[in-house]
């Protein structure tokens, strides 16, 4: 073997050890940079959690829905995803989310929930109404699946929905010019409502199916 041959396998062999190392350290810092990406804020941990404004609903039922721990680490996608989750139950107004720095860890993060349960509907009033009667309004609700009774959860959605199968209802007895106005009332110490809808008939049009007489 000649000194030129030996010269340039030598050359061959440090190109390739310096080769190696550039594609482990570009490695490592790929996976280095989607770990962080992955796990954003994993150096704080999550000392605590806090619920708050809860009253009907028990907390244990508010945390089955809620995947982090104390002592997991804190991470900020998931807890939001958390805060989402209570929002999709359907129990509350408003959830929101606060981020503390624990008190007794450098490390570590409270996180707290505050939440405004939906209030319960504790009484349904009907005035105005003549053609049809009340238990024909509540089946009607329950045929078209509108949950709105005494003892339901109020949600204003569902207060314009159940507006609109009244309304209907009175259509097909030969009113369909009739309003309906839906109030309600809602008392903030105990967190109910109550509900009047306030029907204006108008005058009949076409044959009633059925007739019914004047409710007291």
């Amino acid at each position: 073997m000649t000194l030129v041959t030996s010269w340039r396998n030598c050359t061959f062999r440090v190109l390739e050890v310096w080769a190696t190392v550039a594609l482990l350290l570009i490695s490592a810092q790929a996976a280095r940079s989607q770990q962080l990406r992955e796990s954003p804020n994993t150096k704080f941990f999550i000392d605590r959690i806090e619920l708050t404004g809860n009253r009907r609903i028990q907390t244990d039922t508010i945390m089955s829905h809620i995947f982090a721990r104390p002592g997991d680490p804190y991470n900020t996608e998931a807890i939001k995803r958390d805060a989402q989750a209570l929002r999709n139950t359907g129990y509350f107004d408003e959830v929101r989310l606060r981020i503390e720095d624990s008190p007794d860890r450098p490390d570590g993060k409270t996180v707290a929930f505050d939440v405004r349960e939906k209030p319960l509907v504790v009484l349904i009033e009907y005035k105005g109404i003549r053609s049809i009667t009340e238990a024909e309004i509540v089946q009607s609700l329950k045929e078209n699946k509108v949950d709105l009774s005494v003892g339901s959860q109020f949600d204003n959605t569902v207060l314009k929905h159940a507006t609109t199968i009244i309304e209907e209802l009175l259509s097909k007895r030969g009113r369909p010019a009739a309003t309906v106005k839906p109030t309600y009332e809602r008392n903030g110490n105990s967190n109910v409502v109550t509900i009047l809808f306030t029907v204006d008939e108008a005058p009949k049009t076409g044959a009633s199916t059925n007739s019914h007489p004047r409710m007291q």
